[in-house]
């Protein structure tokens, strides 16, 4: 077993709580770019950052796995360890948009084959459930001090990044089982995250 074999079965077996944590961390990361770009709100971004990364992952991920279990299947957020050490590198950085590739929730639906509506259901409720916390999260600004709109501009932007990656339809993520689905419902759903995107400036 070579070394990068070692790590991912280690990150593997992590238990849920463990794995939360790590991911968040390697979104989390982003507030070192923002902390310098964004100097007038230096003392806020760390805790709004690392606040908007929970808020992005946990729900997103819960989603998954309750609508799963709701079917009888297993269902747990596990972690890959190529997938963080290059989240949380790339999120890092200055100048890159955020990257979502931690990890994922792995559904078993044991006595029976997962049909592509279950399958699709289950992905599609992961970015929804990003979309509605970023276009909550937004209509709240306008009607917050300065300090809780920066926390809830954070959570919008946030939430709305994660939406559209995970909407992506390809590989594993959550828009390709949702694209063999029900194509129509994957069109509106990644329209909705590229318009919040737009709407907090992560386009």
């Amino acid at each position: 077993m070579t070394k990068l074999e070692e790590w991912d079965w280690r990150f593997r077996n992590l238990n849920e709580v463990e794995s939360f944590l790590l991911a968040i961390f390697s979104i989390a990361v982003k507030a070192i770019p923002l902390f310098f770009l964004l100097p007038n709100y230096s003392i806020l971004v760390i805790p709004a950052v690392i606040l908007a990364a929970t808020i992005a992952v946990i729900p997103h991920e819960l989603a998954h796995r309750q609508y799963a279990r709701k079917y009888g299947c297993f269902s747990r957020f596990t972690l890959n360890f190529t997938g963080f050490l290059a989240t949380t590198i790339i999120n890092a950085l200055p100048f890159f948009g955020l990257l979502f590739l931690s990890g994922y929730t792995l559904i078993s639906c044991r006595f029976f084959s997962i049909s592509k509506e279950i399958e699709g259901k289950s992905a599609a409720v992961g970015p929804l459930t990003n979309i509605i916390i970023s276009v909550l999260s937004f209509l709240l600004i306008g009607y917050v001090t300065q300090t809780v709109a920066f926390f809830l501009y954070e959570i919008a932007a946030f939430n709305a990044a994660v939406a559209f990656f995970n909407l992506l339809p390809f590989w594993i993520l959550d828009g390709l089982k949702v694209f063999r689905w029900n194509v129509g419902i994957w069109i509106v759903m990644i329209i909705s995250s590229v318009v919040l995107m737009y709407f907090t400036g992560e386009l």
